[in-house]
């Protein structure tokens, strides 16, 4: 690989895998080739040697934990192709994930961003996203008490997703959430403590979302996520970091709060099967504990 890599257009890196005591996994480059330094804005010497949340600290405040994603790509699939726009170097990259061995592997990366469909589906989603955002004004489609999107608007948004995987083939998943023992919350510490919890956990829900995304809540104690041009391996990624964020936050009684959830990919089939599906999923999730996530 290394004799042919500084022939290619793609950026090479050769990755290792660092696990700390914590067990937090970090990868570190032990080989480049020069066009990584085009790709990345960083030079080889830059790169070389050192953890990639070293080289680039914003990936510690990002949804997306990179060093994560790329190696469980390389560990549970022979060949990965992840496809995103990465904060940090500020571009579109395909990443093509290969030939772990003893804790190493290779990542190509070709940068997307100058193709021409790429920024006509970019451009076509900031258009969306301004559609979306007039309607929001001129409709009453907020819910009062959490300031997210109401159950209709949340339908509406899933027709336009639907249509752009029908159109454009852009994958998108739904995460259905559900706080455990709400009910006995609300007894225990009365509605207005019950409130408090409902629009703190919007709050997070919200921060964890992209602009692209939608977050809504779908019932009295039940939210619901539309991450758009996003895989299902992604989108548990990120439920399991909007999972910590809930559990850790504080009710000042004995117990965490936690949550139940099911996350779906849309397959092409009817909405109806598809929200059927998703509310399938959450029920087996309840029905197996608290704070299950099931896909």
């Amino acid at each position: 690989m290394k004799d042919i890599a500084e022939y290619v257009s793609d950026g090479i890196v050769q990755c290792k895998i660092v696990r700390s005591d914590s067990g937090k996994i970090d990868i570190m480059a032990i080989y480049a080739n020069k066009q990584t330094e085009v790709i990345t804005g960083r030079t080889v010497e830059e790169i070389l040697y050192k953890g990639m949340t070293e080289v680039f600290p914003e990936i510690l405040s990002s949804i997306f934990y990179w060093p994560q994603i790329l190696s469980e790509a390389a560990m549970t699939s022979d060949h990965k192709i992840i496809e995103h726009y990465v904060t940090g170097i500020e571009k579109y990259v395909r990443f093509s994930v290969f030939g772990f061995e003893n804790d190493t592997f290779y990542v190509a990366m070709q940068d997307l961003t100058e193709q021409k469909e790429v920024k006509k589906l970019m451009l076509e989603k900031n258009r969306e996203i301004r559609f979306l955002e007039n309607e929001l004004k001129s409709r009453a489609n907020v819910d009062p008490l959490t300031k997210l999107y109401n159950f209709q608007f949340i339908n509406e948004c899933i027709k336009n997703s639907v249509a752009s995987y029908k159109e454009d083939g852009v994958n998108f998943c739904i995460i259905t959430i559900d706080i455990d023992d709400f009910k006995k919350i609300n007894l225990l510490f009365g509605m207005q403590k019950g409130d408090v919890m409902l629009q703190d956990v919007a709050k997070i829900l919200g921060s964890n979302a992209r602009k692209i995304d939608v977050v809504g809540r779908y019932g009295n104690d039940k939210f619901i996520i539309i991450l758009n041009n996003i895989d299902l391996d992604i989108a548990k990624i990120m439920m399991e970091k909007i999972k910590m964020e809930i559990e850790n936050y504080s009710l000042n009684y004995e117990s965490k709060l936690s949550v139940c959830c099911s996350i779906v990919e849309y397959e092409g089939e009817s909405i109806a099967k598809f929200i059927e599906r998703s509310e399938s999923l959450l029920k087996k999730a309840q029905s197996i504990g608290k704070g299950t996530i099931l896909s």
